[in-house]
C-alpha cells in the first residue's frame, strides 16, 4: 500500500470535503433544534433573568451552549450520514472520481479518507456522549431553564415503587446530593395469594455495602409469628434489597444523562431494570467512536447507489433516502431493546452498526460488479 497516496492531496481534499458537509448538515440540524427550542424556552429564561435581575444574555448564552451539546450528541450520526451522501454527489457531479480512477487510483483512496473522517468524528462523538453531554445536561439541570431544569431539578419525589421479586417497596425519594428514602412500606409475598410480611419505616440511609440499608423507626408485621405476636417495633434494622446509593441519587434520570462512574455503580444490580438500562448505556457509549464513521460510510454507499451512469435517478434517491432513514431509526430501537432487558448491552449498541456496514459492504460490491441483480 502506498502510505504516501493515502495521506496526499486528493485524500485531503476529500477528507476536507466529507468534513465540511458533515459540519454543514450538523450546523444546519442544530439551528433548526435550537430554533424549536427556544420558541418554547425563550419566554421561561427572560422570566428568569427578570426575577434575577440577569443580563438576558447571561442566561440565553450557557443554556444555548448546554442544549447544543445535547443535540450535537443525538444528531452527529445523522450529520455523518447526510453529509458523507452529498459530499459523495458533489464529487461525483464534479468527476473526481473518473479523474482519480483516469490517473489509476482505487477505491482505497475514498475509504482511507472516510476512515481519517470517521476517526475525526468519532472522537467528537465519544467525547460528546461519554463526558460532555451529560455535564452539560447537570448544567442545565443547575439552572433550573427548559425541559431537563423542570424534569430533574426537583429532588424530593413522591411516592415510588421498586419490586424485587416477591417484594414491593414503596417510599418517598429523595435524589441528588443527599440521596435517601422516606416513608417506607416493604410487602412481602406480592406473589403469593396473601402477604407474608410488611414493614413500614420512617427512613432509609444506605450504607458502604451496595443494596444494603439501614432502617430506622421500624414497625413489623410477619404473619409466620402468629396472632398477638405478629407486629414488632424496632429502632433500627438493616435491609437487602436491589437499590444502591447511585440508584436513588439518579432516580427519574435518563441513562443518557447520567455519569459513567454513576452507571457503573447502577449496572452492578443484577436483574433490575435500571441494571439493564444502566449497562446498555455504558456500552452505548464504549462503542459511541464508531457511529460517525460506520454512517459517513453508509451514506457514501448510499449516494453511490442512488447515481445511474453520470446522473442522479430520482427512485434510487428515494429508495436509498428510505433506507438511510431506516438504519438511522434502528439505532434508537436496538438502543431500547437493551435499555429494557431484551437485548444484550453490546449487541444493542452495535446491532445498528452491524445493519449498516452490512448494508455499505453490500452496495459496495454492487457497485464495483460482484454482486449482479438480475432482472426478468
Amino acid at each position: 500500500m502506498n502510505w504516501r497516496a493515502h495521506t496526499g492531496l486528493a485524500v485531503r481534499a476529500m477528507v476536507r470535503a466529507y468534513l465540511v458537509a458533515i459540519g454543514f448538515v450538523l450546523f444546519t440540524l442544530l439551528i433548526i433544534a435550537l430554533t424549536i427550542d427556544l420558541t418554547d424556552t425563550l419566554e421561561q429564561i427572560r422570566t428568569r433573568a427578570d426575577d434575577t435581575d440577569t443580563p438576558l444574555w447571561r442566561l440565553l448564552f450557557p443554556y444555548a451552549g448546554y442544549r447544543a451539546a445535547d443535540i450535537i450528541t443525538r444528531l452527529l450520526g445523522m450529520a455523518a450520514l447526510i453529509g458523507a451522501g452529498v459530499a459523495t454527489v458533489l464529487r461525483h457531479q464534479r468527476m473526481e472520481d473518473v479523474v482519480l480512477s483516469a490517473a489509476g487510483s482505487g477505491p482505497s483512496l475514498t475509504l482511507g479518507a472516510l476512515l481519517i473522517t470517521g476517526l475525526l468524528t468519532g472522537a467528537v462523538q465519544g467525547t460528546f456522549q461519554t463526558w460532555l453531554r451529560p455535564w452539560a445536561v447537570q448544567q442545565q439541570v443547575a439552572l433550573e431553564l427548559g425541559s431537563y431544569g423542570a424534569r430533574f431539578s426537583k429532588t424530593h419525589l413522591s411516592h415510588r415503587w421498586f419490586v424485587d421479586g416477591g417484594r414491593a417497596l414503596r417510599a418517598e425519594v429523595t435524589r441528588g446530593g443527599e440521596p435517601g428514602l422516606r416513608d417506607l412500606h416493604l410487602f412481602e409475598g406480592i406473589d403469593q395469594p396473601a402477604l407474608t410480611r410488611v414493614m413500614t419505616a420512617e427512613a432509609a440511609e444506605p450504607t458502604a455495602r451496595d443494596g444494603i440499608w439501614v432502617l430506622q423507626g421500624v414497625t413489623l408485621w410477619d404473619r409466620a409469628a402468629g396472632i398477638g405476636n405478629a407486629t414488632t417495633v424496632l429502632d433500627e434494622m438493616e435491609l437487602a434489597f436491589p437499590l444502591n446509593q447511585e440508584r436513588v441519587k439518579w432516580y427519574g434520570v435518563g441513562a443518557h444523562y447520567v455519569p459513567v462512574s454513576a452507571l457503573k455503580q447502577v449496572a452492578r444490580l443484577k436483574g433490575t431494570d435500571a441494571a439493564d438500562d444502566a449497562a446498555t448505556e455504558l456500552a452505548i457509549r464504549y462503542t459511541a467512536f464508531f457511529l460517525p464513521g460506520v454512517f459517513a460510510l453508509l451514506g457514501m454507499s448510499l449516494a453511490m447507489a442512488a447515481r445511474q451512469v453520470r446522473r442522479l435517478a430520482p427512485f434510487r434517491l428515494l429508495l436509498v433516502a428510505t433506507l438511510g432513514y431506516v438504519t438511522l431509526v434502528s439505532v434508537k430501537v436496538f438502543w431500547a431493546l437493551g435499555s429494557f432487558g431484551r437485548l444484550p448491552p453490546y449487541p444493542a449498541a452495535l446491532g445498528p452498526m452491524v445493519v449498516a456496514v452490512l448494508l455499505a459492504v453490500l452496495l459496495q460490491l454492487r457497485q464495483a460488479g460482484y454482486l449482479q441483480i438480475r432482472r426478468r
